[in-house]
């Protein structure tokens, strides 16, 4: 929560994708939970297709 007063407060948002074609992998952490690796644009696009505005669209370009 912010509080208000006199001072003029900047919020700077900062956002960071990785390229689609990265390959996600559980980190090595003791008592981690596992999973199976996979790459980003096959999640991203998962997750994108549930819209509505999504639907139908062609999936992304398989770059081996």
């Amino acid at each position: 929560r912010v509080l208000g007063n006199d001072r003029t407060r900047h919020s700077i948002p900062f956002f960071y994708e990785p390229r689609v074609d990265a390959r996600i992998e559980p980190m090595p952490i003791a008592g981690a939970e596992r999973f199976e690796p996979f790459r980003y644009g096959d999640h991203l696009w998962s997750a994108m297709s549930e819209f509505v505005e999504f639907k139908g669209l062609a999936r992304f370009p398989d770059r081996g």
